[in-house]
């Protein structure tokens, strides 16, 4: 009689979900929904080729990957200079958004490495 029960699937936990072990990997999320949401804007808002946009983001990373180990204000120099590269080329929005894919990358490198 007992084998006629229900079997239940199993539940999510959302307060399990997020704590302070899981933080890099819900930056990595957020990180990744940031990037695939800055292409979409950059293809649909700002006319960019969707190549250019893709590797612009990679690239993005790249830098911040490559400088995650310098001082604050010399990030801060980076993200001024990259909107003057957007000013330059006339893409200022597209280029802030990029800047902000940096900023957003090297505070998930800083998470990734203080765990």
């Amino acid at each position: 009689m007992e084998n006629n029960k229900k079997k239940s699937l199993p539940t999510f936990d959302f307060k399990s979900f997020f704590t302070k072990e899981n933080l890099p990997l819900i930056s990595l999320i957020v990180l990744g929904i940031f990037a695939v949401v800055a292409i979409l804007v950059s293809v649909l808002a700002f006319k960019i080729n969707v190549v250019i946009a893709c590797i612009m983001v990679i690239l993005e990373a790249a830098l911040a990957a490559c400088l995650s180990r310098i001082p604050v204000w010399i990030h801060g120099l980076v993200f001024i200079a990259q909107i003057v590269c957007g000013i330059m080329a006339s893409q200022v929005p597209f280029m802030v958004l990029m800047a902000f894919i940096y900023a957003f990358a090297v505070v998930f490198l800083f998470i990734w490495s203080s765990k």
